[in-house]
């Protein structure tokens, strides 16, 4: 369904719902052949900011109500 570069940026997106102290070291080679530095450190920063909007917005709703 999606081309190998999107799926290679949703595997990023996926790994970094978890520990990211280790990625998976075929994963980044498959990142590093489809994406420069640049688009590499957007992705991350991305992925990064959605990730931790929905776990500032999961843990807002059980702390706060859902107003």
């Amino acid at each position: 369904m999606f081309d190998d570069r999107t799926h290679a940026a949703l595997l990023l997106a996926d790994a970094m719902c978890g520990p990211t102290n280790a990625l998976d070291p075929l994963l980044t080679t498959e990142l590093r052949h489809h994406f420069s530095e640049v688009e590499l450190a957007e992705l991350i920063l991305v992925a990064g900011q959605a990730n931790l909007n929905n776990r500032a917005g999961n843990a807002a709703k059980q702390l706060l109500g859902e107003a």
